[in-house]
C-alpha cells in the first residue's frame, strides 16, 4: 500500500540554498532589481561556479538596470528604481527562465523556497531593516523608506524566518 509510505516521509521544514556565487554591492545606486536578478542567476538553484574563468556577474548590472527601466510599467527613465517584473521579462526574453510567477501568501513563498529554489522579491523597505541586529536578523519595522528588491534563499519554518541575500555586499 502506498499510503503508509507517504505518511512516514518527514515534513521538510527548512531549506537553505547555496549563496556563494557572487556578492554584488549596488552601493548608493538604485539598481537593486538588477543586482537581485544577478544574484539569483549566480546562486542558482543551478550553481554557476562550474563554469571556470567566467566573469561575474553574468550580466552588467547597470545595463540590466537600464534595460529594465526601458520596459517597466513606469513612464520615462528619469527616476530611481525599476520593477522586479521588468527583470523577469528580460530573463524570459533571453531564455534564462521559461516563466515567472507571483507569490500571494507566505505559504506560497515557503513552499517555493522549500521545493524550487531562491526567489527574487520586491517589497517595501523599512528603516529598521537597514542594519541587522547582532544575530544578523532584520525586522520589518520603522518607517517605510521605499521599495527594495532582494533574494529570499532560505527558510526555517520552525524558527519562523527567511534568509535574505541583499545587494549591499557580503558585509
Amino acid at each position: 500500500s502506498v499510503a503508509p509510505l507517504l505518511m512516514s516521509v518527514p515534513q521538510i521544514t527548512e531549506k537553505f540554498w547555496w549563496d556563494e556565487g557572487w556578492w554584488g554591492n549596488q552601493g548608493t545606486t538604485s539598481e537593486c532589481v538588477a543586482y537581485s536578478w544577478s544574484h539569483w542567476i549566480e546562486d542558482g538553484p543551478v550553481i554557476q561556479d562550474t563554469v571556470l574563468g567566467r566573469v561575474k556577474p553574468l550580466f552588467n548590472t547597470t545595463r540590466l538596470y537600464e534595460t529594465c527601466q526601458k520596459i517597466d510599467q513606469f513612464p520615462g527613465e528619469n527616476y530611481n528604481g525599476t520593477s522586479v517584473r521588468a527583470g523577469a521579462k528580460i530573463l524570459k526574453q533571453l531564455g534564462i527562465i521559461s516563466e515567472y510567477r507571483w507569490a500571494f501568501s507566505v505559504d506560497e513563498i515557503i513552499n517555493t523556497l522549500l521545493t524550487l529554489g531562491p526567489m527574487v522579491v520586491g517589497t517595501k523597505w523599512y528603516s529598521k531593516m537597514q542594519t541587522p541586529n547582532r544575530s544578523g536578523v532584520i525586522t520589518p519595522r520603522g518607517r517605510a523608506i521605499g521599495g527594495h528588491a532582494y533574494i529570499l534563499n532560505g527558510v526555517d519554518v520552525d524558527k519562523e524566518y527567511f534568509r535574505v541575500k541583499n545587494s549591499w555586499g557580503r558585509g
